[in-house]
């Protein structure tokens, strides 16, 4: 009896086997684009990310660490490694240029009232920036004819919505 209170409490798109299709803006989602994730078990969720990043193709591959709660929202901690900067050049033949790394956060899934397994996805992340970007960085920050406009900030937000395209 016990055992089948706790699997009604289960949200759908935390459960083993569920699987979704979102859209939303930030790194997991590849910038502004999609991802797609799968639960190999109750509560972890394995996603990748495609989209576009201000400057070129932007992706992210990572996992997501589910508290389960029977509330309508639940809380999970993330990791990923992808592309985490940008530096974007409008400098007449200069290229922007993407760089690589991990990325540590922490989210929540606020799961649909109205489309069961359906869930809006919000988060932080902060960034392990590579060396290379941080010398890039400074080399234009350094350089007399070069303009930095912005850098990106240490801490990211991302948002996304999801729809739930099976379970098991």
């Amino acid at each position: 009896m016990l055992g089948m209170a706790s699997i009604q409490a289960q949200h759908l798109g935390s459960s083993k086997g569920a699987s979704a299709v979102g859209v939303g803006t930030g790194l997991p989602y590849g910038g502004i684009g999609g991802r797609l994730s799968f639960n190999p078990g109750d509560n972890v969720t394995m996603f990748g990310g495609l989209g576009y990043n201000l400057g070129s193709l932007g992706a992210n591959a990572g996992l997501q660490l589910i508290i389960p709660s029977q509330k309508q929202t639940e809380f999970y901690f993330t990791g990923m490694y992808g592309y985490n900067a940008v530096i974007v050049s409008k400098m007449p033949g200069a290229r922007s240029r993407s760089y690589y790394g991990p990325s540590l956060g922490m989210g929540l899934k606020i799961n649909s009232l109205l489309s069961e397994g359906n869930y809006w996805d919000v988060g932080l992340l902060a960034p392990v920036r590579s060396s290379r970007y941080k010398d890039d960085i400074e080399a234009m920050e350094n350089h007399p004819y070069v303009k930095l406009e912005s850098k990106p900030w240490p801490i990211l937000f991302y948002v996304g919505y999801n729809f739930n395209i099976g379970s098991k």
